[in-house]
């Protein structure tokens, strides 16, 4: 007499898909096997910081995953990775709206390669070679939709300066970027320091995105400090859970630049690029307490910095790793600049 099939354990180890008759199609139907049992979703739900009912919503189509969330999928079940991605990127032709923006206006932009191999970073790269990774990657495809006839533009990731201790945000600092003429072309370093002057000032201190198409012409009560190439310009945060990491700064040497169309990809880079930065580089809002600056940019600024982060490691036999060394240099040169910008507020108020 032959056996009968067993059935499956109840207890199989986390990420193990139940046999069943047919395979899942689609990542909402693996999502909905792998969270079938109550603990599982529990599991899942707590790793993503939210209610299991929104799980439900993904399984049943009633509600889309931010990028951000699917990426975390990926790591929460690492035995289905591969499937996911493959899922993920054939859904790229439906509906699914990773960055958080209807699929319909982006289409055609942000690609479904860009997207799959961010997400393969995000799943994969470490340390800080993965928040160049993101930033490189994502950097060189916002300057390619954006300004695709290179009529002139420059996007910077820029970031909270770490505080010391219990002080608050006091000032923010663009260390990587892209542009094309007339800013220095291609992709590389920078080393920008701005504050509650500047319009990414107010974008990160307020968490909200501003864009100012004609700087010409400006009549809004917005702190803008303006580069001299720069026709309009655009910001966008880096957020989650609330808080802020820095944004996006976008200029352009064209005055109404930003249409809806681009403020869409503007807004889908900035969701993806807020990937690069760790949980502990978002800050509430309530501790972003921004000092004007008033710094010109300098290539010779960008070389002292680099200095000082060498001295840094050097001082501790090079047992800081460079990431540490960067935090102190930064905090150093905040620290003379606003003491410096504040001698300098003293006396125009003293005359």
């Amino acid at each position: 007499m032959a056996e009968s099939p067993q059935e499956a354990p109840e207890n199989m180890p986390s990420g193990v898909v139940k046999p069943q008759q047919d395979t899942p199609h689609t990542w909402r139907e693996l999502l909905g096997r792998l969270i079938e049992n109550p603990s599982e979703r529990q599991r899942a739900a707590f790793a993503l910081k939210m209610n299991p009912a929104t799980l439900t919503r993904w399984v049943k189509g009633e509600s889309d995953p931010l990028l951000g969330n699917f990426k975390k999928l990926v790591e929460i079940f690492p035995e289905q990775r591969d499937h996911f991605l493959q899922f993920f990127l054939s859904e790229l032709s439906s509906d699914l709206s990773p960055t958080g923006i209807p699929v319909a206006r982006i289409r055609g932009e942000i690609t479904s390669e860009y997207l799959l191999r961010l997400i393969a970073v995000c799943a994969t790269a470490t340390g800080s070679f993965r928040a160049w990774s993101i930033r490189h990657l994502g950097l060189q495809q916002a300057i390619e939709l954006l300004d695709p006839a290179q009529a002139g533009m420059e996007i910077i990731v820029v970031a909270c300066v770490p505080p010391r201790g219990s002080q608050p945000i006091r000032s923010l600092c663009g260390r990587i970027g892209i542009g094309t003429v007339p800013w220095e072309a291609g992709i590389g370093r920078r080393l920008l320091f701005l504050g509650a002057e500047s319009l990414a000032g107010w974008s990160v201190g307020h968490g909200v995105p501003e864009v100012v198409q004609d700087i010409a012409r400006q009549e809004e009560a917005l702190p803008l400090r303006v580069d001299a190439l720069e026709k309009s310009a655009a910001a966008w945060p880096f957020q989650r859970d609330g808080k802020i990491a820095g944004c996006l700064l976008i200029s352009a040497a064209q005055p109404h630049v930003f249409t809806n169309e681009r403020l869409a990809i503007v807004e889908g880079y900035a969701n993806a690029l807020a990937n690069s930065f760790r949980d502990e580089e978002f800050y509430p809002l309530s501790s972003i307490l921004l000092h004007e600056l008033q710094v010109p940019r300098s290539q010779e600024s960008l070389l002292k910095f680099q200095k000082s982060t060498q001295d840094f490691r050097r001082a501790h036999a090079f047992r800081m790793s460079e990431d540490e060394a960067e935090v102190q240099a930064l905090q150093e040169l905040e620290d003379l600049l606003i003491v410096r910008n504040e001698g300098v507020n003293e006396s125009c108020l003293s005359q």
